[in-house]
């Protein structure tokens, strides 16, 4: 039974896959499967290796469609003629339009859009072998065959509740299919969006239970405590400032704001389109707990000349770390602090995730301050209000304003006293 847990990047996954699922697929003769240019059915998959399924989901929250694509699965599937599986050119456009816009016209970055092509690509290829047509535009300019479409799009949607396992999953595929659809009538290409309202259908429409949960007070200080100055470091930047994982191990210190304008709080920026989702992600976050530690981590670092201003460097100082090492930063101090989350040990998502929690207690409030500027501009949108009216500075502040107490409360002693 293999370790999966001890798997250190998506390189040991797929590795893995090459030596010991594929030969076995290539020798299961019920499932008449060549891995040289297909991948297994999920529940095949999911049969004979759910360990590796599971993993997958818990350390990257990939599906095995988007671990294909990040490895690039099977060996010859990049064919452009076989990349979606259909051969209908005008759904294959109307695809392709789709996510160039996406990441040409709408700044998402590339980490968004290659899992919105994969699940876009399961669903069509579901959509095929359930319903024996690749034509997924035609129905669509006819008001007379909605009834039909809804029907066959919600019978592809059956069949994948069955494959795609949690309701966040199921939320992401939908989320991407509806808004597929709902680029081809803003565009002109139908009548109608047949997947409208498939979350209410399936009752899809909660809160879904993600699958990192947060870290508690409990285990960050554990954490903190058992943890040296690096990974404490990275503690800080997850669950004290909520940055995602790529976003801490890559800061850089040109990107802190240390000493800002009287009024304003220290900050870090990212540049225009740098952060996922950038058109709807904001460009700074504010420091509210660890600054003096950021002060004195560069301090540290400046004294070794070869520092290129990484403030989490890699074995080359030169150079930032990497997410696989955080993730295993965090495998080695759970084990070191006695520290296990739902049975497994952390991983850096708990850590904004911790931050987060707070974040959408506050997020009412945040909302609430906006409202009244939209109010007094006599505006009627409040997003509106904010994205064409306040400067980035103003809406740091409120986020600063609505969230320090929180924060202070809930992070300031804990980090206090490791940093």
């Amino acid at each position: 039974m293999p370790n999966y847990a001890r798997f250190d990047g998506l390189d040991d996954f797929a590795q893995f896959y090459r030596e010991e699922v594929a030969p076995t697929l290539r020798a299961d003769a019920d499932a008449d499967i060549d891995p040289e240019r297909e991948t297994p059915t999920y529940a095949w998959l999911k049969r004979n290796y759910s360990g590796f399924v599971e993993r997958l989901r818990r350390e990257y929250d990939l599906s095995p469609g988007e671990f294909y694509d990040a490895v690039g699965l099977p060996p010859n599937s990049d064919d452009a003629d076989d990349e979606w599986g259909i051969d209908h050119e005008p759904t294959i456009r109307g695809l392709e339009d789709y996510l160039e816009e996406l990441e040409r016209d709408r700044g998402r970055a590339p980490t968004t859009v290659g899992p919105r092509r994969s699940r876009l690509r399961t669903y069509v290829t579901t959509y095929y072998e359930v319903n024996e047509t690749d034509d997924l535009l035609s129905p669509l300019l006819d008001e007379t065959t909605k009834p039909d479409e809804i029907a066959r799009v919600r019978d592809t949607f059956r069949v994948l509740d069955d494959e795609l396992g949690t309701l966040a999953s199921k939320k992401k595929y939908v989320s991407a299919v509806k808004n597929w659809y709902t680029f081809l009538e803003e565009m002109g290409r139908s009548l109608y969006n047949p997947a409208e309202n498939l979350l209410n259908r399936f009752g899809w429409d909660e809160d879904p239970i993600y699958d990192h949960p947060a870290l508690s007070r409990s285990d960050l200080s554990a954490l903190l405590e058992a943890g040296n100055a690096d990974e404490r470091f990275l503690l800080l930047a997850l669950a004290g400032w909520g940055l995602r994982p790529i976003e801490a191990c890559e800061l850089h210190v040109d990107q802190l704001v240390l000493d800002p304008e009287e009024g304003d709080v220290p900050y870090i920026e990212f540049e225009a389109g740098q952060r996922k989702n950038a058109r709807r992600a904001r460009n700074t976050v504010e420091l509210l707990v660890g600054v003096e530690a950021v002060s004195d981590r560069i301090d540290t670092l400046a004294y070794n000349d070869e520092w290129t201003g990484y403030l989490l460097p890699g074995q080359s100082i030169t150079r930032p770390m990497s997410t696989q090492t955080a993730r295993r930063w965090f495998r080695d101090l759970g084990e070191r602090a006695d520290v296990d989350i739902d049975g497994t040990h952390p991983l850096p998502k708990m850590g904004r995730r911790t931050w987060y929690r707070l974040y959408r207690q506050q997020r009412p409030n945040i909302e609430a301050g906006t409202a009244a500027v939209a109010a007094s501009q006599g505006s009627r949108d409040a997003s509106v209000s904010e994205r064409n009216y306040l400067d980035e500075r103003t809406r740091r502040q409120a986020r600063a304003d609505a969230m320090r107490d929180l924060v202070q409360d809930e992070f300031a002693d804990i980090f206090d006293e490791y940093l």
